[in-house]
């Protein structure tokens, strides 16, 4: 019977890890990958192309240079330990004495010290995909915290 507990918990652990790892992975388009990597990636290559991969780009505008831009905004949540200490939380009570039979009132204190907290921290990454006449991305550049370097 035991057994089957540790498994049941075994199995439960390994579908919590499996989620978090297709969240990580689907929430961040461009990770792990250098700025040379994206642009030997797409330069040359249909919007079309980065359209039917990523979706439709959050905006576009029109370059100096007379070419379009497509701007396609990413973002990123991380979950990151902090360490915070706790005051500890006073409760009040009700102490009723035996002897005397008359009640008191009194305080305890409970949770106090060090804890380890998950802080959600947010940021982007915008990939710019300049576009010539013919639809063919020229030039790719990022701005943000998560983008390729």
């Amino acid at each position: 019977m035991e057994h089957e507990k540790d498994k049941d918990i075994c199995l439960y652990f390994k579908t919590v890890l499996a989620f978090i790892f297709i969240f990580a992975a689907a929430n961040n388009l461009f990770a792990g990958q250098t700025i040379n990597d994206v642009k030997s990636k797409w330069i040359g290559v249909s919007i079309e192309k980065l359209i039917e991969k990523h979706g439709y780009p959050d905006q576009k505008f029109t370059a100096p240079n007379g070419n379009t831009v497509y701007v396609v905004i990413k973002n990123v949540s991380k979950l990151y330990p902090v360490p915070v200490f706790r005051q500890p939380e006073r409760k009040d009570i009700d102490i009723f004495n035996t002897k005397t039979g008359s009640y008191s009132y009194g305080s305890t204190t409970t949770g106090g010290g060090w804890t380890i907290e998950q802080q959600m921290q947010k940021s982007e990454c915008a990939g710019y995909f300049e576009v010539n006449s013919e639809n063919i991305i020229v030039e790719v550049k990022f701005k943000g915290d998560e983008c390729p370097k």
